[in-house]
């Protein structure tokens, strides 16, 4: 045990001739809008309005049929992928506005990235504005989404802007078809109506105790805007836009979102997910009760359903690439296409190993390792209709939207983390020096209670519906139940023989597994949810740190709804307001609702673990050691160009095998938890 105590009884901390350091809740860099900046925000939120339907802001759709983008090629940074995309949609090549996209078929992405990049490239924001009112009635609404949502993201003119929630704009990927049917019934009869949505299955089936945190909306929406702000297809060089540590983030914040299904596992009395593997049958089917606005619904697996060779992805090859992978990492290397032997033995391999799983554009030799996870998301989705035989529209898994539905989606993370498992084993422990902080010792860890509850919100349906512009808007909103906890403070107390800069880790991790059975720290581990990571100021001497829940290095708060973001913005336009901008804003991160797992009825108890290292040795950014970057670093990384802000391996100290002899040092503390479920708050 480190340093700690196993007590439930929290006492209240004396801040008697004690230094206590706070640190602002929701500290972010926000400045007051311009109107050059409000103007841009309106325009995107049009944009992004109704996508499904023909472009209803006249200014926009006249903007849209007059502009030629061919007229405009000196406009554009590179003007290749505008020139490509006028012409193909001329030739009518591309994929019909109705039809489904998926960024899993080859030929949809590439032309998604075809008008990302003719959005990207634009020089200014006149061009890029244009030419999304051009795209916006034409190409593919799929395509059109992800395209600029991503375009935006990473526009340095476009900073700051922030995108409607994703479950507002496409809802039919976020609610079942029950909702829809019922929505459409109130909306012609021009009746307001709140519409209740159950989660799939019924208590026959035990993955249903925990569909609550597979189909949030709020997980659903982080996991999509990951993969938005790292896309896999991203090509750095020719952007110019550094992705930093992007294979490690792949790696990491997959490995946190299974250990926090097998958190929630274990609150329903259920054990940890087991990995699924090719050659073997999927136990579990599921039936995701969603459908697509035109296409049919999505489709269904039965259990004990086995995988099937595709036309172009076979079971042997996932077997194949598995089995190189597993090579390169006993050989602590990797083969390059040029065949150089790259080092997977430092910090850095599992950098390189994420980017060759997941693929991404900077996989050392894709055609010989594969696609492993890319493949596996493919081979899930199509697995009812691997021949294409009744031209079945795509499974949940092959949208990065709807994917989390579907436990085979932790089973696969759950097959793929093993693998970087293996990897992390081969690691050498850490040393005492690399795991201490000299002169400084934690004396004692105290928490607020730590309760959860569930509650509901509304999603607005007003995209999910056809209408005519004739037609009134009706207020019609699908009701869902989510996990949510009460807010909660985390105070250490530190002793340090020197003013120093500290950071602070903390992580929970359940303490008895499936049988009761009280879990060793080495396999304790693989089961660490990280809550958060922060930089604070230690005094010579004595010094309480607290930190609230809400300020948690891996969380971000519920996006407002697009009606209030529209009403607020063009109340700033009028004057009414000062719109406030943040220009590090972030889509992705963990719902703050979800930042601890439900527990139980009775209480279950949780191990916590804080631990402070040297920031000195650790900072990589010359910014300000409380400079946020949006939120969500965690598990979301960085944008604008900016490094990830330490330099220790994400996961650290418990990301490499721990001898228990050898693992305590002053500068870490535990302590027992209770987290207790309640019907009502």
């Amino acid at each position: 045990m480190c340093g700690g105590a196993t007590n439930m009884k929290w006492q209240l901390v004396t801040f008697l001739g004690v230094a206590l350091c706070y640190l602002a809740s929701a500290k972010l860099s926000e400045v007051p809008a311009d109107k050059e900046f409000l103007v841009r925000q309106r325009e995107v939120l049009r944009l992004l309005n109704k996508v499904h339907e023909p472009n209803r802001f006249k200014e926009q759709a006249e903007l849209g049929r007059s502009y030629d983008p061919t007229a405009h090629f000196s406009k554009y940074k590179n003007a290749v992928p505008v020139k490509r995309m006028v012409k193909e949609y001329m030739a009518g090549h591309m994929l019909p506005r109705g039809a489904i996209f998926t960024l899993f078929n080859n030929k949809h992405r590439e032309e998604m990235i075809t008008v990302f990049e003719s959005f990207f490239f634009a020089e200014d924001w006149d061009t890029f504005y244009r030419t999304a009112c051009w795209a916006r009635d034409r190409v593919n609404e799929g395509q059109f989404i992800y395209a600029l949502s991503v375009a935006v993201l990473h526009r340095e003119d476009t900073r700051g802007i922030v995108l409607p929630p994703a479950y507002e704009i496409y809802p039919h990927l976020f609610v079942n078809s029950e909702v829809i049917h019922a929505a459409y019934k109130a909306k012609m009869r021009q009746e307001p109506a709140v519409v209740r949505m159950n989660f799939t299955g019924t208590i026959r089936n035990p993955e249903q105790r925990v569909a609550y945190l597979g189909e949030d909306v709020g997980m659903n929406s982080h996991h999509s805007h990951w993969h938005m702000d790292f896309p896999f297809w991203w090509k750095q060089e020719e952007y110019g836009v550094h992705k930093d540590r992007k294979g490690e983030l792949f790696y990491y914040m997959h490995h946190q979102l299974i250990a926090r299904f097998d958190a929630e596992r274990l609150s329903n009395d259920l054990p940890i997910v087991e990995p699924l593997y090719w050659d073997e049958k999927i136990v579990d089917g599921f039936y995701p009760q969603t459908t697509y606005r035109v296409g049919g619904e999505f489709p269904a697996r039965p259990d004990n359903f086995e995988f099937h060779d595709l036309e172009h992805i076979k079971v042997k090859d996932m077997m194949d690439y598995t089995r190189r992978i597993r090579e390169a990492i006993s050989q602590q290397a990797v083969v390059t296409r040029t065949g150089e032997m790259v080092s997977l033995n430092n910090t850095q391999g599992i950098d390189i190993l994420g980017c060759m799983v997941e693929p991404s554009h900077d996989s050392k030799h894709p055609e010989y390792y594969g696609a492993l996870h890319n493949y596996g998301h493919i081979m899930l989705g199509q697995i009812t209709d691997p021949k294409g035989k009744f031209n079945m529209p795509p499974g949940v898994m092959e949208h990065f939207e709807t994917a989390t539905r579907d436990p085979a989606f932790f089973r696969l993370h759950k097959y793929i983390d093993n693998l970087f498992k293996l990897h992390k084993d081969l690691l050498p422990h850490y040393t005492m020096e690399e795991l201490g902080f000299n002169g400084v010792t934690i004396q004692d860890l105290t928490v607020d209670d730590l309760v959860t509850y569930f509650e509901d919100f509304d999603i607005d349906m007003l995209n999910a519906l056809d209408d005519t512009a004739e037609l009134q808007d009706v207020d019609i909103k699908a009701r869902v139940r989510r996990l949510n906890h009460k807010p909660f403070s985390v105070q250490v107390t530190v002793n340090s023989e020197r003013d120093a800069m500290a950071v602070v880790r903390i992580f929970l991790a359940p303490k008895y597994d499936w049988f009761g059975q009280e879990i060793p720290i080495n396999e304790k581990r693989l089961y660490m949810i990280e809550i958060d990571k922060f930089v604070t100021k230690v005094n010579k001497g004595t010094t309480v740190v607290q930190r609230k829940s809400s300020e948690s290095s891996v969380t971000i708060p519920d996006r407002e709804t697009t009606k209030v973001l529209t009403k607020r913005v063009e109340e700033a336009l009028q004057g009414k307001t000062t719109y406030m901008v943040n220009k590090d804003v972030r889509h992705c991160g963990y719902p703050d609702r979800l930042l601890l797992p439900k527990g139980k009825k009775d209480g279950m108890i949780f191990t916590m673990y804080v631990i402070v290292t040297d920031y000195e040795t650790e900072k990589v950014n010359d910014l300000p050691y409380d400079y946020e970057y949006g939120g969500a670093i965690s598990y979301c990384g960085t944008l604008a160009g900016h490094k990830y802000p330490v330099n220790k391996p994400m996961g650290f100290p418990f990301d490499r095998q721990i001898d228990g002899d050898n693992f305590c040092t002053p500068n870490m503390f535990q302590k027992d938890v209770i987290i207790t479920f309640k019907d009502t708050i």
